[in-house]
């Protein structure tokens, strides 16, 4: 009786496991295919970071552009000023009250702009990433977790009101919340190619990370 016992334990948790793993495929195969669409997105956003008792730490607008591949443009608006360039290659960040530019390669990418998930590979993102899906009336959740625990956040939250992208959510080791909510969205429209192109203004401290991989 104990070997049939934990032969249908064994049954069970196989059979839970399987389970686990086919709504991963499918909640994987699912994003990918929404990011396989979009080729471009122009949007304002407001982004706001609250803490974990759910204070407000700070809240700020902006506006964002992405390009295939690996293209972005996102820019803040005073008194947070910062815009961040990619070229598809290499990725600028101009941090306008310190009159500071960090240069970096597209391989760091996820870790300070998980925006420019949206115009990378998305093949790479089952590499990086275990996936879950939630729904919830014309509501679609992506929850992203990396699986390089260096990472600067827990986890990414992607969420879609039926076909189009609502808002981002970033998870910090600390307990914050960064919610990202977009408006006016255009999708798949020419952008402007100038707005991938960034000159490092005079003037500006230089961090130069192209080296770290």
């Amino acid at each position: 009786m104990k070997i049939r016992s934990l032969m249908v334990r064994f049954a069970l948790l196989t059979g839970l496991l399987s389970l686990a793993l086919s709504a991963q495929a499918d909640a994987l195969a699912n994003f990918l295919a929404r990011l396989q669409q979009l080729q471009s997105l122009e949007a304002d956003f407001t982004q706001v970071t609250r803490d974990n008792a759910g204070r407000t730490l700070q809240q700020l607008n902006g506006t964002l552009t992405v390009a295939k591949p690996g293209k972005m443009r996102w820019q803040t608006a005073a008194p947070y000023e910062q815009l961040v360039v990619s070229d598809g290659e290499l990725v600028w960040i101009y941090d306008m009250d310190l009159e500071q530019v960090t240069i970096r390669n597209m391989d760091l990418r996820v870790q300070e702009t998980p925006a420019l998930l949206l115009s990378g590979d998305s093949a790479q993102v089952g590499q990086n990433f275990t996936v879950a899906e939630s729904l919830q009336g014309d509501f679609s959740r992506y929850q992203l977790t990396p699986k390089d625990r260096s990472q600067l956040f827990e986890k990414l939250e992607f969420q879609y009101q039926q076909q189009q992208l609502e808002s981002m959510r970033i998870y910090d080791a600390a307990g914050q919340i960064t919610e990202i909510v977009f408006a006016r969205i255009k999708t798949n429209k020419p952008t402007d190619h100038q707005a991938f192109i960034f000159d490092v203004p005079e003037g500006v401290d230089v961090i130069d990370g192209r080296h770290e991989l």
